[in-house]
């Protein structure tokens, strides 16, 4: 017997991976159980994916739609904030999983420049270029921290002269 066992984790139900849509070559690369609703998280080289707990599809959404992801250890908590400032989603995930580390990888992966700046009211606006994962195009976005104001003339101006070095640099 060995001295430390790994303990085998059950296999994504087939229902589950029955419900994610996968496109050619795409791949699930991890997935957690929410322990509140029973939904399950599935992380796939393109998207992130909601499944209910009735195993039917509740979102599918691409890597560059997601702002960023936050683990919170002490209460097992896994939160992803969204470009288009939705909803966080969150999730309470008691087992292990790779979950939190594909997040972190494909949220990364997609991101190919960024470059953030304050306002004059001492806001953060970042502007990104983002690759879409399954298709490879890229993709401009401006994002605004809390309270700052894209329809500022001065914030609209400096995010459009940032997004314009941003593009020149990848020869867009």
């Amino acid at each position: 017997m060995a001295l430390f066992e790994r303990r085998r984790r059950p296999a994504l139900p087939d229902d589950v991976r029955a419900a994610v849509p996968l496109d050619g070559g795409e791949q699930v690369l991890a997935w957690a159980r929410d322990e509140t609703s029973g939904a399950h998280v599935v992380a796939t080289t393109h998207h992130l994916a909601l499944v209910d707990a009735g195993g039917g599809l509740v979102w599918n959404r691409p890597w560059h739609e997601a702002e960023s992801g936050t683990w919170q250890g002490e209460s097992s908590l896994l939160t992803v904030t969204w470009v288009d400032r939705g909803v966080p989603s969150g999730w309470r995930l008691t087992e292990p999983s790779l979950l939190q580390q594909a997040l972190r990888e494909r949220l990364q992966a997609s991101v190919v420049l960024a470059d953030e700046f304050r306002t004059a009211g001492r806001r953060t606006v970042r502007v990104v270029i983002r690759q879409d994962l399954a298709s490879g195009a890229l993709l401009e976005q401006t994002i605004p921290g809390k309270g700052a104001d894209l329809g500022d003339p001065q914030v609209a101006r400096e995010a459009a002269q940032r997004m314009a070095r941003l593009r020149s640099e990848v020869g867009l």
